[in-house]
């Protein structure tokens, strides 16, 4: 069974009282056998992990790792050096770690070269025969994420001869001749730019640019992209050797264009996610734009912060702030990973840096998703505005950063794009929105044959990046196509459908059961009053919440609150002008209103 919106994960193996101190269902990252932590042979020391979460009924997500591991390539394989990422010079690739081993660097393996594939295929046969339930491909950064600025790759051996065959199957003869290619057979990427006077440091500066300026580069990145895609797809078929349709996620930013790889082989997605101090930002704006992109992909997410992100609350215990990061995730539909124990920062010859919770911070808000899983199972978010997300627009706006200093790599902030403005705005004004995916040669197309019908506003944006036929579909919305330029300007045609008196700073998302109109709907209120000094929130009273019939389907007669820490409380909901009205008493930090 793969992930549910009323599941509840642990980040990283723990003691059995702390699974059932969080009524925990699943653990995020079940790390790879390590023989230090216990003293047991590591493959005992993992059955054993996953022995104890089974007892306290936690599916454990077993872990193939393609970065933090690259001290076991070394152990495993001797010839390790002919698998490591090439630059234009044919030095090998270095990640981000600091630290050394057996007085190597954090080399960047390639995913194309046989003796990584078959170790990520040998940690993939450990971790499923010690028991585990899920499989999660972590830091999933392939060759694909080597090209770019950062790592300049891949220039192996195995991606040459790969991408020579790649291109014995597109070329014609035609094309040959204009790239003056006098011998396919003995094609060599690498001395073919060197020939047309590619140096590696402009070669990083150019990679990225989109449309390729770099010859060929729209055919190397699409055979790359190949290549990865096959081998999610095979990780995703060796995984069910072990078990009936065993679920696998990726710790991958689908959000940008080089890791939206494989949708079709991943179940969910297990990710880190920027996320800021509260002098910064209350209500976290990036997130919300990542779960409306996963909503948008038919998949959900296990979130966490990223390390960095936990090391302020380290610094400054102020649990409240991440508080509404959890109840964020749940309202949108998807899953915030309890943050029992972080890892937040490691610095060259210090040990590791820890956020740790304290008993109380965060299990309320955990045993409320368990004590009411009928409120978050089988909903779905509800739209009235549909924007529109180009994955060619990504890839233009990654390209444009070039002459900004980015580097590339794995991207761990969503890429501020204008449909990233939209979604942020849209949300902070209450307005209920969908993403719909225009596909390209690299995603597939789902705005062809999506019905824009329900939608009282369609937002594109300019330069769109869309083909010819998207373009057509977009025009058959008629005078509900709107060019993105500010909220108020979406306001103004497409009309409110919830509105809030008596508070600000109040997040109102009304979710459905799809294909059920008699079930309750439900809407999630997260208050974000927060006071950074006192790590507290403002309660809210007397809020009126008034919302159309037409967003919902139907009026309503009953409404009953439940939050957290409380009982569940019958509201007076009352017909008013073709919407359903309601009266909040007082209002913390999260609440779910049923309407029936």
């Amino acid at each position: 069974m793969a992930l549910k919106r009323s599941d509840v994960l642990i980040t990283r193996p723990c003691s059995m009282d702390v699974y059932r101190r969080y009524r925990a269902t699943g653990l995020g990252w079940g790390f790879l056998p390590e023989p230090d932590r216990r003293g047991l042979p590591p493959d005992e020391e993992m059955m054993r992990d996953v022995d104890e979460a089974h007892r306290c009924g936690v599916k454990f997500q077993g872990r193939v790792e393609l970065d933090a591991d690259w001290m076991g390539m070394i152990d495993f394989d001797s010839n390790f050096m002919e698998s490591t990422v090439r630059d234009l010079n044919n030095q090998p690739a270095v990640t981000w770690w600091a630290h050394t081993y057996k007085g190597h660097p954090s080399y960047h393996f390639c995913t194309n070269a046989p003796g990584y594939r078959h170790y990520l295929m040998y940690q993939l046969r450990r971790v499923m025969e010690a028991g585990t339930d899920w499989l999660m491909i972590d830091s999933a950064i392939p060759t694909i994420g080597a090209l770019n600025a950062r790592y300049g790759g891949c220039f192996c051996e195995h991606c040459r001869v790969g991408f020579r065959d790649y291109l014995k199957a597109r070329l014609c003869a035609a094309d040959l001749d204009m790239y003056q290619i006098e011998d396919l057979d003995r094609f060599d990427y690498r001395e073919f730019l060197l020939s047309h006077g590619l140096t590696d440091e402009r070669y990083r500066a150019e990679i990225l640019a989109f449309p390729p300026v770099i010859p060929l580069a729209k055919e190397y990145f699409d055979y790359q992209w190949q290549e990865v895609n096959a081998l999610f797809r095979k990780f995703k078929r060796r995984a069910q050797a072990y078990g009936e349709n065993v679920p696998m996620s990726s710790n991958s930013p689908f959000y940008w264009a080089e890791f939206m790889y494989a949708v079709d082989a991943h179940d969910f997605y297990t990710n880190e996610m920027e996320y800021k101090a509260p002098e910064e930002e209350v209500l976290p704006t990036e997130p919300i734009y990542t779960f409306k992109l996963a909503d948008a992909l038919d998949r959900l997410v296990a979130i966490t912060g990223v390390p960095r992100a936990f090391e302020p609350c380290r610094l400054k215990d102020r649990p409240g702030h991440i508080r509404l990061w959890i109840a964020q995730a749940y309202a949108h539909g998807h899953v915030f990973m309890a943050p029992d124990k972080m890892w937040t920062l490691r610095f060259v010859g210090e040990p590791d840096r820890w956020y740790h919770s304290k008993p109380g911070d965060y299990e309320d808000l955990y045993h409320f998703v368990r004590d009411y899983p009928e409120l978050f199972d089988d909903y779905e978010s509800i739209a009235n505005v549909a924007l529109i997300f180009s994955n060619n627009a990504v890839r233009q706006y990654l390209g444009d950063r070039l002459s900004g200093g980015h580097l590339g790599g794995q991207n761990r902030s969503a890429p501020k794009t204008e449909l990233f403005d939209a979604c942020s705005a849209l949300s902070a004004a209450n307005v209920p929105f969908r993403i719909i995916i225009a596909g390209d040669d690299w995603i597939g197309d789902r705005l062809l044959k999506a019905d824009l019908s329900p939608y009282r506003a369609v937002l594109r944006f300019e330069p769109s990046h869309l083909n010819a036929d998207q373009e057509t579909k977009l025009a058959s919305a008629g005078g509900r196509l709107l060019t993105w330029t500010e909220i108020d300007d979406v306001l103004n045609k497409s009309g409110r459908d919830i509105h809030v008196t008596g508070a600000e700073n109040l997040s109102v998302l009304p979710r459905c059961q799809p294909g059920n109109p008699p079930a309750p709907a439900v809407c999630h209120l997260l208050n974000s009053n927060y006071d950074p000094q006192t790590d507290e929130y403002l309660e809210l009273k007397e809020v009126k919440l008034t919302i159309a019939d037409s967003i919902l389907g139907r009026s309503f007669s009953r409404a009953t609150l439940y939050a957290p820490g409380h009982a569940p409380i019958a509201l007076d909901c009352r017909s008013e002008g073709g919407a359903s009205a309601v009266i909040l008493d007082r209002l913390e930090m999260w609440a779910i209103l049923k309407l029936e």
